[in-house]
Formats: C-alpha cells, structure tokens, sequence
C-alpha cells in the first residue's frame, strides 16, 4: 500500500536503566541525546496534533501560529545560506539555524521509553514516577507494535490531562469493557497520519452479519491442557459464529476518494485506511447513491442507533466494526459533538497504489508446506536466478532495472530522493563509481542471501482485501443478504483483465497449508459496475471461510498476496480452514492498573518466535513417512500451531494466550518424569536437581517418541535470515568438524561424507556431527530451495573493484579552503568511528525496517549539519569530500551522506539536466528477466531541481 510524507517531530527515545541509573532524574541536553542516537522521528499524529494544539494554548502563540509554516521558513534561510560563499557570519548563521529548526522539531512533551524489565516498568508508572529535563512523566499508553518491542509512550504531566481527556472522548467511562482492547483503541491516536479534508457528512451503521455452513477443522484449548482438533462437517456460522462480512471497513462516495486522492497527490480513486476518534479501517470508494435510486429505491436508511436517516447528507458511512467505542455513545450526534469537542478529524495512514506490480515475492512462510520435486524447486526460483544473473553482467541498464523494478516513471525519477541510483540514470559512467559498484555488488548478496530464504520474484502482487461491499449496502438498506459474490466466487481488476481465472492467496504469518486459499475470479456486468471504482482491491465473498483460512484476517487494511505462478497452481490443495475457539478475558471497567497490566502482558514478540518454531516443526515433518506416528504427531502441531499463533497476536485484544507447550521445542524440560508437589511444583534434591520419577517402559517410549520430534533447532536455511545469528555459529561449527576430520582421518570432511564403506569410528563421527550440528539439515523444501539458489551463485565474489573511475565528473572547478578541508577531514575521522557503534547500537535498539532507516537518516543529518558547519557552502563542501574519500580506498559513503544532492546536480549540469532510464516497449533492444525494454529521455528544468 503507498504511504505517504509526513511532517515529523522528534521525540525522547530511553531505555529504562538510564533513568534509573539517573536515579529517576534525567538530564538530557538535545545535542547529547542526538549524539546517543537517543532522539527518534515520528510522523504526524493525532496525539502529536493535541500536544501542538496545547501548546498554541498554553504558551499562548496564538491563532496565526503556524509550526510547519515556521520550520519551512527556517528550511528556506538554510537552503538560501548553502548556496552562499563561506565565510564566518554565515557559518554562525547556519549552526544557529539548525539548532533552532532542532528545537522546533523536538516535542519535548513525548517520550518512548524502552523497557528493559517489568520491574522498572512499575516504578516509572507508580506515583513517583520520574523527570527528563525537568519535566515529569506520566504513563499515556502503549501502542500495538510498541508493546512488542516492550516500549511505552510517556507524556509531561502539564499535558496529560489535556491528552487523556482527548483519548477519552467524552465516552460513557462505567461501561465495562476488556482493558487491553481500550488501550489498543486509544492507542489508535498515535498513528502516523495525514490530515484530509472534512467529509459532507458521517454516517455510523451496523456491520453486514451473514450465516452460512461450511466444513471446518476447528482447534480448541478452552477446556484441556492441550489443543483438541477436530472435523466438522456443515459447521453453522451464525449467531455470535456468524460472519462479520463489513469487518473494518466502511464506504465513501466516489467523489470523497477523488478529493481525498487529488489532496494526497493521487491519480483516481483511492481505498483509504482512515484513522479519527476510535475510528480504524478501510474507506473503500462506492456509489452507494446510485445503490439507493437503482437498487434500493429509497434514501431512508437506519443508523447504528436504530435512528432513521436520509443517505443523501453523507458521503462517508462508518460501520461499527470501524467506529470501535460506538456503544460508549447515545447516538450519532453525540458522537460527532465529541469529534468535534476534542478535535479529531479524519486523517489516512496508507491508500491503495495508483497501480498493482505485476511481479513480487514470496517468502518462506508461503512456501514451507508445498511439496515441491527438484524440478519445480528449479523452476520456482529460476526467475529470481536470471534476474540476478543478468545484473551481475555490468550493463548499467539492467542494473536500472534491478534497482528500481520495471516499472519506472517519470513521476518517479523526478521525485526520487537523491542518491547513486538517480546518478546512474543521468551519466552511465556512475556504473565505474567504486562506491556506487560496491553498493550494486552488496545489494545484489542481499538479494541472493533473501532468495536462499525464499524472498523468490513470481508473477502476483500484495493487494488490500475487501468484504462485498453490495452486501454492506444490502445491509445499510434492510434489503436481504445476497452480494454479488457467491462462496467461493472473488473478483480482482487486475487478474480479470488478465483473464486469469484462479489464483493462489497468502496472509503473513502463516503457519500451514490449510492457510493458502485458491480465489476464482467472477465476473459479470454487476460486478464490472458496481466494483468499477475498486480497481486495486481483492474482494471477497461473503459466504465462505476465506477469512478464516487467512489467519483470522479481516479489512481493516490487510493485505493478501496473489499469485498464478505454475509451480504454485500445481501444488496448492484445497484444504478446509482451521477455526480456532479463541477465549476472551473478562470485561471491567477499566483503570490505570488494568491498563498498565495490560501493558506488561503485551511486552515481547511472541509472535515471531512461535512463527518460528512452527516453520522449524516443518523441518522435523520432512524426516518422516506421511503414514507414521511422528508424522501425525508433529502435523497436530502445526496445525496447533496456527491457533497458538492467532491467541498471541490477539492477545492484545484481550484474548487468552497459554503459548506453546515447551516439551515441543525444550528437550531437557518435560520428557524426563520429576517429582512435584500437590501444587504442581518440582521438588529438587539438597543440590538443586530435579529428583525423576521413576520411569515404566511406557514412559520411555513416550519420552523417546517426543524426543524424536522436538523442535530444538532452526532449519538450514535461516542462517541467511537478516540479523541471524545461526550463520557465525553454524560456519564455527563446521570448521571444527573439517578441522577434526582431517587430524582423525586424513581426509576432508566431504571426502568422508561421500564414503560407502564407513568404518566403525567414521561412522561415530557422521553420527555426531547430525546430533551437535547447530541447524537442522532435514530435507525440507525450504532447506532445498536454499541448497539450490547456494549451487546457483556458489562463484559469484562478494565485491568487483574497478580502477578507471574519473572522480573529478563528481565535482565542479571551484576552488576551497585547505584550512576548511582538514577540519572536514577530521569530522570524517567522527563520522567513521561513529558509524561502527551505530550500526552495533541500532541492531538491538531497533527491529523495524522502517524506523531503523529514520534513525539512519536522523544520524546522518547531525553530520551533514556539522559539515555545513564547517564549509556552509554546498558546491565547495561536495568537492571536498569527493577528494577526501576518492582519493585513497576510504569509504565513499561519506561523501554521498555529506554531498550527495550537490553530487546530483553536478552531474546534471554536466548531462543537460537529464535522465535516461528504461522503460517496458514490447520492441525494445534491452532484455532483462523474461521482458523487453528501451531507453528513454527526460531532461528536467534547470530551477525545479
């Protein structure tokens, strides 16, 4: 989904100890906490649009006041002074500059602080609580994707109250309700989000509830210590099973995306995910006026109150699903009043693209459970191979074409952020540039170490998933439940006009191949007319268990992967979808304690690791024949596993969560019988060891049987997983084997392994060497996906140097200071050594992909501010950098993070203020990955760079 730019500010970003090592009073100058890497960026928010909006109150700046207006302002001065010769006035002006364009950035009034145990979460949330800079701080919440990563958001005191109000909403504050729900919808206010325009008028209805029979495999650890699967034929799905087929998302006039679209600078009509008061969903363009005259014959509609309404004074309908608290409320005006009351409006956090890719990637996930021959193994990766391969050639075009994909638009190149790949699009010569090939060549080992992880280029695409929005409006209007999709019937624009009639569905996480869904695209006029403005969105039925075999996916903006790669076709089977009997914790009106509970059972990713061990289980499941016992028993697993993974993931809804029994992946834990007490607990002998019971042939049997099938080691292939560890332990591990092989045998350990006639000790040593090795070798299909893709790129070198690079088409002829350059030189020095302890410190501080790269660019920018420092102006600043790091085999990154926008419009002075790129033409001269391409030229207006 495109998401788009967002006016950032910069908060606090702590781990707890260094509050307490303060004794719970921190100070914190901005500069230090910049040069800690202890300031974070995050876009605009509803919270963050509260606390400016207090601040124009309390600090009284007035109506006109305008922070962006400010910062861009500032923004302006410090553009007009890079271009202005250095000299010591403007050096001074630029530093002082920055430093208040920091300071305006800086919402002092926000912290994260990372927990780093439940303990120092208790004092920092208890009366005493704590200060940063002066200021106390006061629990606010925990957002969803913060509990995982054991972060927690904490506000001044002076605007907590203020803030807290606002997250209330005037909402009925006796209802009883699940505490971890309440926070999760609060937290809502914390979303990164665009503001848009204010709609004609919001409607709130009920959701579209529809009952259906269907066969089922339900997983149900309710009542017993260990999940019961079971098959049921014609399970009913209605009363409180019934299906929410409007789950998360609502409607909006064709005309409301098109504005919306044009304020986003959107071409068409754009699905929306929208955020406003306890508002989360998707707002899919519909003409549900034109539903009203030709279908229903009648504007009167009832709102989720029961309260007769006229359609035509709304052009967005909110379902109940979407608008979370709307039984906290008495009616819709009531709701509205509090909208309006404390401020909210509505904003979008991501849209739908103006257009699907035709290609993209699988991972592992989507492939573990497929059987797949050698042969079709070949096939499913060959794409992937060959268009790495052909990068691997050195012609600049097809590296244009790895980097960027295959679509590549005008729109895009002259929007691009600066960077080597934009060099390469206006001089061809950039392809000798030794930084911009180490880049390519480390670029390209990341791609080949993510294929050996299943990342495998197929033709499909991640596209957001919708109900059946005629039957929503069949539900709006009191008309019966019909839809325009029976079961098993779903419609995607885009595979229709492909004519593709049946395609394969993923969801991440997955755990089995019950997951996989196969779609079968229906298409006739009504679906043609009435879907015709949803031209990127997967929409499904609403009468079958797609949802369901989706790892409980709903529309509130996920997102499904589509594909009708053969490989994939030929190997899908239609599985029944597993259920799992969820249960829920209870309701009470909750307080702060509750919610600070709740904060604490979200801490940790739970997630993943049980993701993991599921993925592992499938390793263990390849050693077995589909007739044995182990093989049932391990299946039964898998399969438990999906509803193990769906309690912990809702977890934060309020659903309970026992976790996975540890005697699956803990060999030493439970398969040894001990003594215990009436409760239950282990009892130890005088040194501590646990005292065995003692143990009947049964129990042996038993203990063996489970030790046979223990998940106690990652498969193979994760060893190339990004931030892996597996891959230092398993290469150490396999030296020593090589090492000790030749010292007992006098052979090389793969001389040994292709033996037939092992001797006793030989033998001994393969046997040890499959127990100790610190991965699993099963002949999974992912294993072997991964053994293939090493044997394709076995001779491929880490990095190709080139010597006939001409650093001086980097540059411009003026002149600089060599009394500016030796200081520049030594800020290089910092800069080298603060890298290493940032790339060292980032890795355990931040998981995200995406907040790692704004705390990148946050890093970078202290440098860049520190060289213009130093040299305020650009064209000499770039041309002292470029000798610095061209000059000797220092790294060039330096000069790209410094100067690398003055490097782009060096060349393009050079290059007539052009672009050359390829683009798709079925004549084109250029072949790459199955496609033919040519070359095209844009040349850009001088003043608009």
């Amino acid at each position: 989904m495109a998401k788009h730019k967002l006016n950032q500010s910069h908060v606090l970003k702590i781990n707890s100890t260094r509050i307490k090592k303060e004794k719970y009073n921190l100070n914190l100058p901005l500069e230090q906490a910049r040069e800690n890497k202890e300031i974070v960026s995050l876009g605009s928010s509803q919270t963050l649009r509260f606390i400016q909006g207090w601040e124009k109150e309390h600090y009284s700046l007035g109506e006109d006041f305008d922070r962006e207006r400010d910062i861009h302002r500032i923004k302006m001065e410090i553009k007009r002074l890079r271009k202005l010769d250095t000299n010591k006035e403007n050096k001074r002006n630029i530093a002082s500059l920055y430093k208040e364009l920091n300071e305006r950035l800086h919402n002092q009034h926000y912290a994260m602080i990372v927990m780093k145990s439940k303990k120092d979460f208790d004092r920092l949330c208890s009366k005493k609580g704590f200060k940063i800079n002066g200021h106390n701080y006061k629990r606010l919440l925990a957002t969803t994707g913060g509990g995982k990563d054991s972060t927690v958001v904490f506000v001044t005191n002076d605007v907590y109250p203020y803030l807290k109000e606002r997250l209330n909403m005037g909402r009925d504050i006796t209802k009883r309700m699940v505490p971890a729900k309440l926070e999760a919808y609060q937290a809502l206010a914390c979303s990164a989000s665009t503001l848009l325009s204010n709609p004609k008028g919001v409607l709130i209805v009920q959701d579209a509830m529809t009952s259906f029979k269907s066969n089922v495999i339900t997983i149900d650890d309710r009542y017993s210590d260990a999940p019961v699967i079971e098959e049921i034929k014609d399970y009913s799905f209605e009363g409180d099973s019934a299906m929410n087929a409007s789950d998360g998302f609502g409607l909006m006039l064709p005309d409301r995306s098109r504005k919306w679209s044009e304020e986003l600078g959107i071409d068409g009509y754009a699905s929306m995910v929208v955020r406003h008061g306890y508002t989360k969903g998707v707002l899919h363009p519909f003409d549900f006026l034109d539903y009203a005259e030709n279908i229903a014959k009648s504007y009167m509609v009832q709102d989720a109150w029961g309260v007769t309404r006229d359609i035509r004074d709304y052009d967005v309908i909110l379902t109940t699903s979407m608008m979370k608290l709307w039984d906290s409320y008495t009616s819709l005006e009531h709701v509205k009043e509090c909208w309006d009351k404390f401020g909210y409006a509505f904003a979008v956090t991501k849209t739908t693209p103006e257009n699907l890719d035709n290609e993209g990637d699988l991972n592992y996930q989507f492939i573990q459970s497929l059987k797949l021959s050698d042969s079709e193994i070949d096939q499913l990766i060959s794409r992937t191979v060959t268009e790495i391969k052909e990068v691997l050639g050195g012609d600049y075009r097809k590296t244009l074409l790895y980097l960027r994909g295959k679509k590549i638009s005008e729109k895009d190149v002259l929007h691009d952020n600066p960077d080597f790949i934009q060099a390469l699009m206006i001089d061809k010569e950039i392809i000798n540039d030794p930084f911009v090939r180490k880049h390519v060549y480390k670029m390209i080992h990341k791609r080949i170490d993510e294929a050996k992880t299943g990342v495998l280029r197929v033709k499909g695409n991640f596209s957001m998933m919708s109900g059946d929005p005629y039957t929503l409006c069949q539900n709006i209007f009191g008309m019966p439940l019909t839809g325009l999709l029976k079961g098993g019937e779903y419609y995607s624009k885009y595979w229709i006009e492909r004519k593709v009639e049946k395609i394969a569905a993923f969801r991440a996480p997955m755990t089995n191949h019950n997951n996989i869904r196969v779609f079968r695209m229906k298409e006739d006029k009504d679906t043609s007319y009435w879907y015709r403005y949803m031209k990127n969105v997967t929409i499904l039925n609403s009468w079958d268990t797609a949802t369901h075999a989706l790892n409980g996916a709903d529309f509130d903006g996920d997102q499904v992967f589509t594909t009708d790669d053969e490989v994939i076709m030929n190997n899908v089977h239609e599985l029944d979808a597993l259920v799992c009997m969820q249960k829920p914790v209870g309701k009470v009106v909750p307080t702060e304690a509750d919610l600070i509970a709740a904060n604490k059972a979200s801490f940790g990713d739970e997630i993943g690791i049980t993701t993991n061990r599921i993925t592992s289980m499938f390793d263990v499941l390849s050693r077995f024949d589909e007739d044995s016992d182990e093989y049932r028993e391990v299946n039964y697993r898998i399969m438990s596993g999906q509803m193990i993974q769906q309690n912990v993931i809702d977890k934060t809804k309020g659903i309970e969560a026992k976790g996975m029994p540890k005697e699956w992946y803990t060999p030493k834990l439970s398969y040894t019988p001990i003594v215990t007490d009436e409760k239950g607990k282990a009892i130890t002998d005088e040194n501590g060891k646990y005292i065995p019971l003692p143990e009947t042939d049964e129990d042996r049997a038993r203990r063996e049987f489970n030790l046979s099938i223990v998940v106690d080691k990652k498969p193979y292939f994760f060893i190339w997983k990004k931030d892996s560890s597996e891959l230092g332990n398993y290469k150490k591990y396999i030296k020593a084997v090589e090492r000790n092989c030749s010292i007992r045998f006098g052979i090389s350990f793969e001389e040994l392994k292709r033996k037939t006639d092992l001797n006793k000790k030989e033998k001994a040593f393969l046997d040890d060497y499959h127990r100790d090795i610190p991965v699993s070798i099963a002949q999974s299909t992912m294993n072997r996906i991964c053994w293939r893709v090493e044997e394709a790129f076995k001779d491929v070198p880490r990095d190709v140097k080139t010597n006939n690079f001409d650093k001086e088409i980097l540059k411009t002829d003026k002149k600089y200071s060599q009394a500016r350059f030796k200081e520049i030189k030594e800020l290089y020095k910092n800069y080298s050594a603060e890298v290493k302890s940032y790339i060292l410190s980032m890795k355990d501080v931040i998981k995200d992909s995406e907040e790692k790269e704004e705390a990148r660019r946050m890093f970078l920018k202290r440098f860049r501010v520190k060289a213009l420092s130093i040299c305020n102006n650009e064209e000499d600043l770039c041309n002292m950098v470029v000798d610095l790091c061209y000059k000797t085999d220092n790294s060039k990154q330096f000069a790209w993070d410094v100067a690398g926008k003055q490097i782009i419009l060096n060349l393009l002075r050079k290059n007539r203020y052009t672009f050359n790129f390829p683009v798709l033409d079925e004549k084109g001269e250029i072949e790459y990955s199955g496609n033919r391409f040519k070359m095209v030229e844009i040349q850009m207006e001088v003043d608009n760079y």
